[in-house]
């Protein structure tokens, strides 16, 4: 296996994220669970999860209908009296990073970005991640004391216990880097790092704002500190994808495509397009991937643009893919939410996909498997012979898709 091949395989397993748990019966892992569903109205198969209980797997064949039936009426009242303002508990071993001597600082492993704390509950992963995790991550500290600090660390194995108090407050990871079935979106209420015998390492202030993602690489300071810093949000008006934007005439659209991209095709209508679409604008539309027994598509550096148009010629839906010969899913990740702030859906299908701003008809996403918001983005592997030979790594595919979300809703 080639050494690229190698290194693609070892970016998406860090992109899958990294696992701590609790210390033993130190979280209520049902609770948890509860509270996450009764938040956001996911379904809870309270037959199925009663059978998990003790209760049920002790009672004899003969007893066992009835006891199931009563534990999942009492399943059913736990869940209704499940509330979110409830605070959760629990230790974590975990540990501290390297000195970072660029950005001057420490780094809790937990609280960055693809780590999460797993909770087991009625036989499925609870995923539970925190939005405000980058305010507790760095241990800012000048070079002077970093030294001490870290001659400390070693001493432990650089080993230390994260005291945490959250509340769960969602469903899904606003920075994008863990996805799953349950990704429970918490909020930190409050945190203490602590060495192996129990003395207070760090005590991090922590933001009220949700989800600040690290902006650059400067060392930290008062004024740049995570607690101090802005929430990016998405704003779905002035959006775009690399400059281009939808709500504009045709006319300006295509002249600005040609102009950066090459020759502009227009194609009519077709059947299976969505309802709205009259017609579409286009240019180099097979680059961007790679087709058997053709000598050129997908090479890096391609560029592919669709625009979808309305009756009345304006654009309603632009999507732009772009090909590499090489781009971490990390970096996609990590710039991606930089750009456009915290995402409202990730799915791993196919793909890597990110998405923001607000659910649009499934017809009009770029994926059936979602995420179907207004703007997507897509990190997609476009194999050939080779690649798929093990003999090279496969060139990567990013698509931007954005859908006039406004324009979309007035059609239902």
């Amino acid at each position: 296996m080639s050494a690229r091949m190698l290194m693609l395989g070892a970016a998406l397993l860090a992109l899958a994220g990294s696992t701590a748990r609790a210390q033993e019966g130190d979280l209520d892992d049902r609770l948890v669970a509860l509270t996450y569903h009764k938040l956001t109205s996911k379904p809870l198969d309270l037959e199925a999860s009663a059978q998990q209980s003790d209760a049920v797997r002790r009672a004899s064949n003969f007893d066992r209908p009835d006891v199931t039936r009563a534990e999942a009426e009492r399943l059913g009242r736990d869940l209704a009296a499940a509330d979110g303002r409830h605070e959760f508990s629990v230790r974590v071993s975990d540990n501290i990073s390297e000195y970072d001597h660029a950005r001057g600082e420490f780094s809790v492993s937990l609280f960055k970005p693809g780590m999460y704390l797993q909770s087991d509950a009625f036989r499925q992963q609870y995923l539970i991640v925190f939005d405000n995790a980058e305010s507790a991550r760095a241990i800012a500290m000048p070079k002077e004391q970093a030294r001490a600090f870290d001659t400390r660390l070693n001493q432990g194995g650089r080993g230390v216990v994260d005291e945490i108090h959250f509340r769960v407050v969602g469903d899904g990871d606003p920075s994008g880097a863990v996805t799953g079935q349950n990704v429970v979106r918490a909020t930190l209420v409050s945190v203490r790092v602590l060495d192996r015998a129990g003395a207070v390492l760090f005590t991090p202030t922590l933001s009220a704002v949700l989800f600040t993602p690290t902006l650059s690489a400067a060392p930290a300071t008062a004024s740049s500190s995570p607690s101090a810093a802005a929430t990016p949000a998405f704003d779905l008006v002035h959006a775009d994808v690399a400059g281009l934007k939808v709500g504009v005439k045709a006319k300006d659209f295509e002249a600005t495509v040609g102009r950066l991209f090459g020759k502009v095709s227009r194609v009519k209508r077709s059947d299976g397009w969505y309802p709205g679409y009259a017609a579409l604008l286009e240019v180099n539309s097979m680059g961007c991937m790679s087709i058997p027994g053709r000598r050129h598509g997908g090479e890096p550096g391609n560029v592919c643009v669709t625009a979808y148009l309305d009756g009345d010629d304006v654009v309603r839906g632009v999507r732009i893919e772009r090909m590499f010969s090489f781009l971490d899913p990390e970096t996609f990740r990590s710039t991606l939410v930089r750009r456009y702030g915290a995402v409202s859906g990730a799915k791993e299908a196919g793909g890597y996909q990110l998405g923001w701003g607000p659910e649009i008809d499934p017809k009009l996403a770029y994926s059936s498997s979602g995420p179907h918001t207004a703007l997507t983005a897509t990190y997609a592997a476009d194999e050939d012979m080779m690649s798929s030979s093990l003999n090279t790594a496969p060139r990567i595919r990013v698509t931007l898709q954005l859908v006039d979300a406004g324009w979309a809703a007035s059609k239902k």
